[in-house]
């Protein structure tokens, strides 16, 4: 009796090769699809969180008749109408954002940090608001944004002191940055520290540099700066839809941006929208270098801008509420002309 033998055929090395050749591309065709899915949803993230953020100030505006303050000063410049000492717009909104609690716990007597920077008197330094100023608030992060959430990167008081970043800046306007226009009036200059015309006074500061209470009044060309006591929307003359209340900034990049701040909570439109000065680049996280690759995160006129990671643009709330993308090739006149709320300029719907 015979026995018959049998074998079994496996793949060969070539087999498999192409095998995993064309899984290889399936996955570089699949690859690109899942990262615009992804970036599109984080997107719409971005998108809801500014609408959120808008309608928060509209709820502040309708029980106020005003939008909040955005007051850098000292306590000992405050009276008792001026409670607000230095905090930011955000943080008056913290109970339209449904964040009483956390607005219960700030402590209005002191400031955000323990920095002694010469024009403070210590009474009203410390670490009282540390935990608010640590308080990382969703709502105010971008999913695009790489920044850590708490950095130790800060101006004035706050120092090299955690603080919580927000990935979103109220809307200063096209004041000057590194310069002041003469005489500080609202005359459109050149500013050859960024290479690009800007207006009125550095920052949108008061052109007397006094730091009285209240502050004198539209020294901002915009919305919120960091001097800015509050504006109504029967003082945006050149129409809400067309008007900036806030944007997108990536908190690494500029540095200072904690939410809890005045000084750290707004950007200007004096550079253009991701604007990149010559022989600067972002890389990694967020970080900014030179073309040494030396850090230059502390070059403050270079990032105290609007930017985004999102490709192409960034998303701005305008003060009617909507939010709308804005490509990073809008021309510098009517992205500066969309940060200003009172500069006359007409704008058609079809210039960004």
């Amino acid at each position: 009796m015979s026995m018959k033998s049998s074998s079994r055929r496996g793949f060969t090395l070539i087999e498999l090769l192409v095998v995993i050749a064309i899984i290889a591309v399936l996955i570089a065709l699949l690859l690109p699809a899942v990262q615009a899915a992804r970036e599109a949803a984080r997107r719409a993230q971005c998108v809801n969180n500014l609408k959120q953020l808008a309608m928060a100030a509209h709820n502040y505006h309708s029980a106020q008749n005003i939008l909040p303050a955005n007051l850098y000063l000292h306590p000992a410049y405050s009276t008792s109408s001026y409670v607000w000492n230095n905090a930011s717009w955000i943080v008056f909104l913290l109970p339209q954002m449904e964040q009483q609690p956390l607005f219960n716990a700030i402590n209005f007597n002191f400031m955000w940090g323990p920095n002694n920077v010469g024009w403070q008197t210590t009474a009203a330094l410390g670490n009282q608001n540390s935990t608010v100023r640590q308080s990382v608030l969703n709502t105010l992060i971008c999913p695009s944004d790489p920044s850590p959430a708490l950095d130790t990167t800060n101006a004035d008081e706050i120092g090299s002191n955690l603080a919580a970043g927000t990935s979103y800046v109220g809307n200063v306007g096209d004041n000057c940055l590194a310069c002041n226009t003469p005489n500080g009036n609202t005359t459109v200059i050149f500013c050859a520290a960024q290479g690009y015309n800007c207006r009125g006074a550095q920052l949108g500061d008061p052109s007397s540099g006094a730091a009285t209470v209240p502050p004198p009044p539209s020294t901002g060309s915009g919305i919120f700066w960091r001097e800015c006591s509050g504006v109504s929307f029967n003082q945006i003359i050149d129409g809400t839809s067309n008007t900036f209340m806030a944007g997108e900034q990536i908190m690494k990049v500029t540095s200072w941006n904690a939410w809890v701040e005045a000084n750290q909570s707004v950007g200007s439109t004096a550079v253009p929208l991701n604007y990149l000065a010559p022989g600067r680049s972002i890389a990694g996280a967020g970080s900014t270098v030179i073309a040494t690759g030396a850090s230059d995160v502390g070059n403050w006129p270079a990032w105290y801008s609007f930017r985004s990671m999102h490709p192409g643009g960034g998303n701005f709330a305008m003060c009617d509420g909507s939010v709308k993308f804005i490509k990073s090739s809008i021309s510098m006149p009517t992205y500066q002309a969309l940060s200003t709320r009172a500069a006359g300029e007409i704008i058609s719907s079809d210039a960004f």
